[in-house]
């Protein structure tokens, strides 16, 4: 019985200690963008009940995406220090998705719907609507299963919507 309580103790202390360093992460990786935004200047993001971040380059003359529209679209992912982790720029095609699938991360999904087609724009999604505490692995060109985005790690993405369809593909 006395191994039982202890196990639970340890158990309870374990979670407890879990969940304080998770905020810890989160309280840090807002700091992380808070400094971001302040090195670029006089660029103003809005920033959505969710937390996105975004700004409007152009807005485009198009329709505005809505749920079941497929979007095309390229982007540039970076990480705050400007490491480019993904882009579809130097393809023959865009992009393309269809918009509350949750075929994407959750703050790509979110920051169409604020644009038009033709738009471009700059999003800044923290990790809750990206890649998580969990980040994103995968394998390098030699096979190595590596890490590829940390966990916790928020993203800058500068995207342009090449069309905007209703309904599926």
């Amino acid at each position: 019985m006395k191994n039982i309580i202890a196990i639970t103790i340890l158990l309870l202390l374990t979670i407890s200690y879990s969940c304080d360093f998770g905020n810890k992460l989160e309280k840090d990786e807002n700091e992380l963008i808070e400094n971001y935004l302040n090195s670029i200047g006089d660029t103003v993001y809005t920033k959505t009940a969710s937390g996105l971040y975004y700004l409007t380059i152009s807005e485009g003359d198009g329709r505005t995406p809505v749920i079941g529209d497929t979007v095309f679209m390229w982007y540039k992912g970076k990480m705050l220090s400007g490491q480019l982790f993904d882009t579809n720029i130097d393809q023959a095609e865009p992009f393309g998705f269809i918009v509350g699938s949750g075929s994407v991360i959750s703050g790509l999904d979110e920051g169409v719907k604020l644009m038009k087609d033709g738009g471009k724009a700059k999003f800044i999604t923290p990790s809750s609507l990206a890649y998580g505490p969990a980040g994103l692995y995968g394998y390098n060109s030699y096979g190595y299963y590596q890490v590829i985005i940390p966990g916790y790690t928020p993203l800058v993405w500068d995207i342009e919507i090449d069309t905007v369809r209703a309904g599926t593909k």
